[in-house]
């Protein structure tokens, strides 16, 4: 098997892989949102699974009294109580665990390892209830050492996809964070991260950690291509050209500075977000710049018909440690519909230099954007390219990884 200086790559491993049959394997993932709230890393890979035959049980988070008081205060939505267990598709299961968790799991480490405790048993009893048998404990929370101790598994995999640490809001909190992560990356069997610069630091607590690329839903994003598509009317109003922006709006990854310099540059313009608005960011900021639309979280099934009318996919990243580290579903989804990218200098638009172009300062993305808008380059080519970074590839590639390390 082919090794450099970061190990065993997964585009590396030998192909076709050692096939696991489904009968023989089933998956607890510990989630980092919500079923549905989002569509992520974990909602794609666990979807996979089972499109494959897996049975999957999904574990949402485990949070305390006042942490659910407290989100749905900010949120200004009632109190969530529908605890427990539902099938929400084909071999997926999610239990949502009643709120029995201590205060303060991302600050403090006694509570995040107590907590921990109290979720394992839970866990193992909906595992029993379910019929699991020999089962994949897959975790992507960063605070999982004791959990993934805690409870049987063939295999134990911990799937980083940002640096968490970077969202501390104290030195003291970044180190309990790190702490933890520490614990995790020790304690699993295989530890998978979206960058090899997630992988870099990681790999110093367990050497076999592995980078594997976010992706897309190819197949469905380059519906954006088809005659059949409508464009979605809310961006089909707006003047062209467009340059859009999919994904949630949160403070860590949206530059508000140069979004509101571009729009000032080019008023004919018109710039469109379509995606939810997280906690912390505030779009009054955009209120006196006419053509910044915030069109808002929009049903998944009709971001094709988003995609279709625009011109440009922007990612107006500021350069922080999450950033710097992560890697960007948009980017893929993007070019899977056909769109011309530009974006700061991050790692995917590093990784796909033919396809991306980076830029700094507003000046430079009024730049980029006009020398894309001019690219002879076809959708129908970036599309194409795409087919490399399908889901269905990065799936292949972990289940490689676990048949290579499961005993």
């Amino acid at each position: 098997m082919k090794q450099d200086r970061r190990g065993v790559l997964a585009d590396d491993l030998p192909k076709p892989f050692p096939a696991i049959d489904p009968k023989t394997l089933d998956f607890v993932c510990i989630a980092v949102s919500n079923w549905g709230v989002v569509t992520s890393v974990a909602d794609y890979t666990i979807r996979g699974l089972a499109q494959r035959g897996h049975r999957v049980l999904v574990i949402e988070p485990f949070e305390s009294v006042s942490s659910v008081l407290r989100m749905a205060r900010i949120q200004k939505r009632e109190v969530q109580t529908s605890w427990g267990l539902r099938e929400v598709e084909p071999n997926i299961w999610v239990y949502r665990p009643p709120p029995l968790a201590l205060p303060g799991q991302s600050r403090n480490a006694i509570a995040a390892r107590i907590s921990s405790r109290v979720l394992a048993v839970i866990v193992r009893r909906m595992v029993a209830r379910l019929g699991f048998g020999r089962i994949c404990l897959w975790s992507f929370m960063y605070n999982s050492g004791v959990l993934l101790r805690s409870i049987p598994a063939a295999l134990k995999i911990y799937e980083c996809g940002d640096d968490d640490a970077a969202l501390a809001r104290t030195d003291a909190q970044r180190r309990t964070v790190r702490q933890l992560e520490r614990e995790t990356c020790a304690t699993a069997d295989l530890v998978i991260a979206v960058t090899e610069e997630l992988c870099a630091p990681r790999r110093v607590h367990n050497p076999q950690t592995y980078e594997v690329n976010c992706g897309a839903d190819v197949a469905f994003f380059r519906k954006a291509l088809s005659d059949a598509t409508p464009v979605a009317p809310s961006i089909a109003a707006l003047p062209h050209p467009v340059i859009g922006y999919f994904g949630g709006m949160d403070p860590w990854k949206m530059d508000v500075d140069l979004i509101s310099r571009m729009a000032r540059l080019r008023p004919d313009w018109s710039f469109a977000f379509v995606g939810y608005v997280w906690f912390g960011f505030d779009v009054s900021i955009f209120a006196d710049l006419p053509n910044v639309h915030i069109l808002g979280p929009q049903p998944y099934r009709d971001l094709p018909g988003f995609m279709k009318g625009m011109d440009v996919g922007f990612m107006p990243f500021p350069l922080n440690d999450i950033t710097r580290n992560g890697d960007a579903l948009k980017c893929y989804e993007y070019l899977s519909a056909g769109l011309p990218v530009v974006g700061t200098d991050v790692p995917v638009a590093r990784r796909l230099p033919e396809w991306v172009k980076i830029a700094a300062t507003a000046e430079d993305f009024v730049a980029a954007c006009e020398a894309q808008l001019a690219s002879p380059r076809t959708g129908a080519e970036r599309s194409a390219a795409m087919d490399a970074h399908d889901w269905a590839v990065r799936i292949d590639r972990k289940l490689a990884l676990i048949a290579e390390h499961l005993p």
